[in-house]
């Protein structure tokens, strides 16, 4: 009972998604861009993305995120241990492979992939430890790290109550080598781990940076497919540009996305329809009148929203 309880739950995490898109904006490629980190067919020319965003990025401090624009975003240009697949389905980002697992289940042992921050920079355990920490560290009062990581990560809870830092069960064991102690076995953990709660931060450049950093695009450094630009923290507009530093660079094909926001449905229809941006979301009214539309496609999307509240449900069936 308490396994098919949980597995409902997940499945609601996944909610299907409407919208019209083009062929392919930027390109004279006849086949389509596929949807996840910007891969698809090759073309010789530009691969340049116009889509529309629904509100500002209120924050890019991943361990301050707390919504689905904010998401959004750093899913294109930030990578945690695991990624969501096209399926939506974790699988291995940072880390090289599936990790080794103890025999109950509460000790996880990951190595990482050689992979670089967009400054160059080596993609270390540590990244990850100092993440964690400050997620979970009460004196920055984050608004998902105790939420996510009590009753989950070993010492999660008594780090929130002060306890220190160290105390939190993730260990860098060397570079490549992250060490994560569970308080339980956790079925879900996996699919936690593509959470921005959960991804990197380098520690000597965030404290270089100060209150400064992820105030705009030029005070991050960035360690997914894509950087971000032309984003000055308040601003209604961004770009994503291909990251040539992501280890899995050439299977990303698009080389740039242009970010609009338009709060109107209306009006994002109307763009659409003119040609001056590839996608626009549809829903209620919109998504009935362009039910039969050639243009129409339909996908699950990961809710991260919807997936917080699950881990504090399943908490009480496991």
């Amino acid at each position: 009972m308490r396994k098919s309880k949980l597995s409902f739950l997940l499945a609601l995490s996944l909610v299907l998604s409407m919208f019209l898109a083009a062929c392919y904006g930027g390109g004279d490629s006849s086949e389509p861009a596929k949807e996840g980190n910007g891969e698809g067919g090759e073309s010789a020319a530009p691969q340049v993305l116009n889509v529309l965003e629904t509100a500002e990025i209120p924050t890019m401090n991943t361990i301050m995120a707390q919504d689905a624009v904010a998401f959004n975003v750093m899913n294109q240009v930030f990578e945690g241990l695991y990624r969501l697949d096209k399926d939506n389905q974790p699988t291995p980002g940072m880390a090289d492979g599936e990790p080794e697992v103890n025999e109950d289940g509460t000790v996880y042992t990951f190595k990482l992939r050689d992979a670089e921050w967009s400054n160059g920079t080596p993609v270390t355990a540590n990244d990850f430890v100092f993440a964690w920490q400050q997620a979970v560290n009460p004196d920055n009062a984050t608004p998902y790290g105790a939420y996510m990581m009590n009753g989950v990560i070993k010492g999660a809870t008594e780090v929130s109550e002060g306890a220190s830092l160290d105390t939190l069960g993730v260990v860098a064991k060397d570079d490549k080598t992250l060490e994560v102690t569970l308080e339980r076995p956790v079925p879900y953990f996996m699919s936690l781990m593509t959470f921005p709660t959960f991804y990197p931060l380098n520690q000597e450049y965030y404290e270089s940076q100060g209150e400064a950093y992820a105030t705009n695009s030029d005070t991050m450094i960035y360690n997914g497919p894509f950087t971000l630009s032309d984003w000055n923290g308040t601003g209604l507009s961004w770009k994503y540009k291909k990251n040539d530093s992501y280890w899995d660079a050439e299977t990303v094909q698009l080389s740039q996305i242009n970010v609009e926001v338009v709060k109107e449905p209306g009006t994002a229809v109307n763009l659409y329809e003119t040609g001056e941006t590839d996608r626009a979301g549809l829903s209620g009214e919109y998504a009935a009148q362009y039910a039969n539309h050639e243009d129409l496609k339909k996908f699950l999307s990961q809710q991260y929203s919807i997936l917080n509240t699950i881990k504090i449900i399943t908490e009480k069936q496991i």
